[in-house]
């Protein structure tokens, strides 16, 4: 049995895939991380709210002007009604679902930042 045990010790674990992530391998061989400002050092510390009201607008505008002339089709068919307008709004505004919380903060402050310059 003491040959047995020997070989035993011997075998290595088996590597895990590339793709899944693991608690031992990230402990390892901690990842960079992207640090964001403290509040504290943002230029504004803006609730989620806030970020939330600012990156729609900011959506809403670039969607608009991207889909300008689809829009202006859709506005002067013929089965167009004044009552679909809030309806065609709310489905533009449906695509900011598409960022993260980080994601929106990220774009709001970057603008921001533009603006100052």
């Amino acid at each position: 049995m003491d040959a047995r045990n020997a070989t035993k010790q011997k075998r290595r674990k088996k590597s895990k895939p590339r793709t899944q992530a693991s608690s031992d391998s990230d402990s390892e061989h901690p990842q960079p991380t992207q640090k964001s400002l403290p509040k504290s050092d943002s230029p504004k510390a803006l609730t989620s709210a806030e970020v939330s009201a600012a990156f729609t607008k900011y959506y809403l505008q670039h969607a608009t002007q991207e889909f300008a002339e689809n829009l202006d089709k859709v506005r002067a068919a013929e089965d167009f009604r004044d009552d679909a307008l809030p309806l065609l709004v709310n489905a533009l505004q449906q695509g900011t679902s598409l960022f993260t919380a980080e994601e929106q903060r990220r774009i709001v402050e970057a603008g921001m930042e533009k603006k100052k310059k």
